[in-house]
């Protein structure tokens, strides 16, 4: 892995010696997480790596595969961080972060097991991500439920890992909830694994929108809950703006470091 990870090295510098001069904000990898997701478990992006029960691929390990994936990503954003830090920042006055795919998770069932859903689902989603960057190792749910298979830092790993942000990027889209698979009976069989900390996703909870057909009150379609949520989610996101969350232009460019040592 580690002339994979040289590689993306290489690139990062190409980028820094040239576009330095203009860019402020850098972005080294765009939603890692999602990357593991769809080429390594589901398999719909190159290199189209899954096995069953998430798809069916001509080869791939998803329960494996994209543990070793994230550590390869994890440790090319460490080491593009430290060039930058080590041979550029101080004269081009930039800062480096990485950017994550962040679902809102909720329970699905208001017990402690749909709670503890929703503390699996963040670990498995988005700590797996950022936990090694902040705190130099994975989420403790995480090595709980997959052991050995997880990777480990090395000491030397971790002094490179640990600190590697100079800010966080946030992509978030919607909300889901979160199932507990050990107690009830509402996950697939690609939920109900070690991979996704045994926490299914699901988009409802208390019945379907209303239905748009005939007999239909016009108070109903006039959907009202929908739009106060729309206020306030934006009301929400106006104030974390402008309280330090400052929207602002960057080059983000990422470099796809598969299994086999290719580049896409």
């Amino acid at each position: 892995m580690e002339y994979c990870r040289e590689d993306f090295v290489h690139f990062a510098k190409i980028c820094f010696e040239n576009f330095g001069d203009r860019v402020k904000k850098w972005a080294t990898i765009n939603e890692p997480n999602i990357v593991a997701e769809t080429s390594y478990i589901n398999g719909t992006f190159p290199p189209n790596h899954c096995s069953l029960p998430f798809g069916n691929c001509s080869t791939g390990n998803s329960d494996v595969e994209p543990l070793l994936a994230v550590q390869n990503m994890l440790m090319s954003h460490a080491k593009a961080v430290k060039l930058y830090r080590d041979q550029f920042q101080v004269k081009q006055g930039g800062s480096i972060g990485i950017i994550v795919h962040a679902f809102h998770f909720e329970p699905h069932s208001d017990d402690k097991f749909g709670y503890e859903a929703v503390e699996r689902a963040y670990a498995f989603n988005i700590a797996w991500i950022l936990d090694p960057l902040i705190y130099g190792e994975y989420p403790a749910l995480m090595r709980r439920y997959i052991g050995e298979d997880l990777p480990k830092f090395s000491k030397d790993e971790v002094k490179l890992v640990k600190g590697s942000l100079d800010f966080i990027g946030i992509n978030h889209y919607s909300t889901l909830y979160a199932i507990d698979c050990f107690h009830y009976p509402h996950c697939t069989a690609s939920e109900n694994r070690s991979i996704r900390g045994f926490a299914g996703l699901g988009i409802y909870r208390d019945g379907y929108c209303p239905p748009n057909h005939k007999g239909v009150s016009e108070n109903v379609l006039q959907d009202f809950k929908r739009i106060d949520y729309h206020k306030a989610y934006l009301a929400a996101l106006v104030k974390a703006t402008r309280e330090g969350a400052k929207v602002q232009g960057y080059f983000a460019w990422s470099l796809l470091i598969t299994l086999n040592g290719s580049r896409l």
